[in-house]
């Protein structure tokens, strides 16, 4: 009897026990799950500030990695065009990692030399070349005339200067004349090769005298990049006078030039994949 009635006394002492402890559980499982759903909010929160204000600032910093090595490669293409014009070496080919950019044939270009001697008379020499172009979005790198230019909207800057000396005592024109051959005249989304051979390199007739019987020399560039080649002709010392005619094109004079030399390279180049 005394045995049942512990029993029954401790049933009981244990379930108001249960019920006592169960609300202080509960509350705990509740402060459990509201501190699950703040962290997975601010976690979900995160992602999309990253998703939203970081992914632009990330495909940002991979163009500008991406147009960085590209210009160093066309550090490499300058110095292997240079072996042709200036050391007279037979070809070069120089690989370029396209990624998410294009390699294409630019709009033609011309570099027209004219002398002007004592009795007024001119002599004119015009070369056309077909640029060498590597496009990503607004950016742009472009090898013509033996210049490469980095551009970005309206505005770029000279990476490699044009292979000229000016000045008033001497006058030095190798003019890099390229063409390009074959179909591929754009390409993108892999490595390519761009293979260059020296198809001719002659001097210019009549523009190799010491002293020379020209008052002055004018060159005359139309090029998209007027604007580049003109803050380049202007940052020479030689350089006295420079006009802009009509637009895409710069009009500069040298005078009294004491020497003048000038050289012409035709220079065929094609896009290899």
């Amino acid at each position: 009897m005394d045995r049942h009635t512990t029993s029954e006394t401790d049933r009981r002492g244990t379930t108001e026990a249960d019920q006592r402890g169960r609300p202080a559980m509960d509350r705990r499982a509740i402060s459990e799950v509201l501190g699950f759903a703040l962290v997975f909010g601010l976690i979900v929160s995160l992602v999309i500030l990253v998703s939203v204000v970081g992914f632009d600032e990330l495909e940002d910093t991979r163009d500008r990695e991406e147009l960085n090595n590209a210009e160093r490669a066309f550090d490499v293409l300058a110095d292997n065009m240079r072996d042709i014009h200036a050391e007279g070496a037979p070809s070069r080919a120089t690989e370029i990692n396209l990624e998410s950019a294009r390699l294409e044939v630019g709009e033609p270009i011309s570099i027209n030399v004219t002398g002007v001697n004592q009795t007024g008379a001119s002599f004119d020499n015009v070369f056309t070349s077909q640029p060498i172009v590597y496009a990503s979005g607004d950016s742009t790198l472009v090898y013509a005339g033996g210049a490469v230019f980095r551009t970005q909207g309206d505005g770029g800057f000279a990476v490699n200067e044009p292979p000229f000396v000016l000045n008033s005592k001497r006058v030095v024109l190798p003019i890099v004349q390229t063409r390009h051959q074959g179909e591929v005249t754009s390409t993108s989304g892999s490595t390519v090769r761009v293979r260059a051979e020296n198809r001719q390199r002659q001097l210019v007739r009549g523009f190799n005298e010491s002293p020379t019987s020209f008052d002055k020399i004018i060159i005359n560039i139309t090029s998209p990049r007027s604007n580049l080649w003109r803050d380049y002709l202007t940052s020479q010392n030689g350089v006295t006078n420079c006009t802009q005619p009509r637009p895409n094109n710069i009009r500069c004079t040298i005078d009294n030039p004491q020497s003048v030399f000038a050289s012409r390279t035709l220079v065929n180049y094609a896009f290899e994949s």
